[in-house]
């Protein structure tokens, strides 16, 4: 295993920010991770290419406003759409079990999906192994749960 994190087909993530837990579903098939997103809106601040987007706070109605740059941009084409979609891309600071990072997600409305997250192969790239018998095969580290418990 050379030091990989395995996962099951769907794991809890912590987002730093906005300091949420997620379920989110592993799918190797996909490149790019993304997270549900709402009032996706583009604005320019120093010059530089800007996105304010809410989220979901789960097992709630609540939104969470986000502000992060823009990475760059994407044309994600689904088995289930005709035409490719044009989605933003920023970067999001995640752990998952004891493996905390940055990685870019798409935002994209996943509202009609079970799973708030997907996690693609951007972030299992050479760190993570699917069981795809399993779900849930991580833990997030203490620091992480106990503060999600006082809040």
């Amino acid at each position: 295993l050379k030091g990989k994190i395995i996962v099951g087909q769907v794991e809890n993530i912590y987002l730093a920010d906005p300091e949420q837990v997620y379920s989110a579903r592993i799918d190797s098939g996909a490149e790019t991770s993304s997270i549900d997103a709402r009032n996706i809106t583009r604005f320019e601040r120093d010059g530089s290419n800007w996105v304010r987007f809410e989220v979901p706070v789960p097992n709630s109605e609540e939104l969470v406003t986000l502000e992060k740059e823009i990475v760059r941009r994407v044309r994600v084409t689904q088995a289930a759409a005709d035409d490719p979609e044009r989605r933003v891309v920023v970067e999001l600071q995640f752990a998952i079990g004891d493996l905390e990072q940055v990685a870019e997600f798409t935002l994209t409305d996943r509202n009609d999906l079970e799973h708030q997250v997907l996690i693609g192969r951007n972030v299992l790239r050479d760190v993570m192994l699917i069981d795809v018998g399993t779900e849930f095969a991580t833990k997030l580290p203490e620091a992480i749960a106990k503060n999600r418990n006082d809040s």
